[in-house]
């Protein structure tokens, strides 16, 4: 058994080495045609994949913006509309509502955080911070270029 193993080894050789002489005997053109022709719908896929993948960022970073813009658009309304209907609750909500967000940044560059109620105040001052600064941040290559 260990000798028609080895045969079958010296004969499976045999063969791989006859391919690849006849590979290399090719003429150099006609590797080059095939690899060009086989790598083809790899690099077509590659190069689809990547325009997909910018354009799908920028699509994203202009919604994501238009969403933050029409966000504090909303917000805006909102406020100028309570201040027409009652100035005093409004004000004193406006204020209320700063002034946790103001905690919450204090805290939020401290080192030591203690209690739920401050780790909600850098939560809200982080998202309200975000919210602010990605529509700014997103449309600045667009307002540089």
């Amino acid at each position: 058994m260990g000798d028609h193993d080895r045969e079958a080894r010296l004969g499976a050789a045999r063969v791989a080495v006859l391919q690849a002489r006849a590979e290399a005997s090719r003429p150099w053109w006609q590797k080059r045609a095939v690899a060009w022709l086989t790598c083809l719908p790899v690099r077509f896929w590659r190069g689809l994949k990547w325009w997909g993948r910018e354009l799908g960022e920028g699509v994203y970073e202009v919604l994501l913006m238009w969403a933050v813009l029409a966000f504090l658009f909303a917000v805006g309304l909102l406020v100028s509309w309570a201040w027409q209907t009652a100035p005093v609750p409004t004000v004193v909500l406006v204020a209320g509502a700063l002034a946790f967000l103001a905690f919450g940044g204090v805290e939020f560059f401290r080192e030591r955080r203690r209690g739920r109620l401050t780790m909600i105040a850098v939560a809200a001052f982080g998202f309200v911070a975000l919210w602010v600064l990605l529509p700014l941040v997103g449309a600045l290559p667009y307002l540089l270029f």
